[in-house]
């Protein structure tokens, strides 16, 4: 199937797709895709538009979360490329991360479901 979100970790294509109507404007449709030119593979989001629609709740929800006061770890807390981790305990992703994570996911109701997403 069509990978859109991935976790949240393949918005490129949506944020391209989000800053194309952004700037064109309503009337435009457009198609947003990542293309491989030595593998000639190109990946199409196949709705831009409800994909955008997606981000937008998960961008509520996760502000909502942060007003609130959830600004809590997620799944990729203490790992080697968390900018962040200096605010963790000392060797965060060996223990903490993985007491904590259950909890901070139901903490963070709707705005979690984003780790889960295709």
């Amino acid at each position: 199937g069509d990978i859109t979100f991935d976790g949240g970790k393949e918005l490129q294509r949506s944020l391209y797709a989000f800053a194309v109507k952004a700037m064109l404007g309503d009337e435009v449709e457009i198609s947003a895709s990542l293309f491989y030119p030595r593998d000639q593979i190109d990946l199409r989001l196949d709705d831009p538009e409800a994909t955008l629609v997606a981000i937008a709740g998960h961008l509520c929800a996760a502000r909502a979360n942060l007003v609130a006061g959830n600004g809590v770890i997620g799944p990729d807390s203490g790992g080697a490329y968390d900018d962040l981790a200096f605010a963790l305990p000392a060797n965060a992703g060996a223990t903490y991360c993985k007491r904590k994570i259950a909890a901070s996911t139901e903490r963070l109701g709707a705005a979690a479901q984003v780790w889960e997403a295709p």
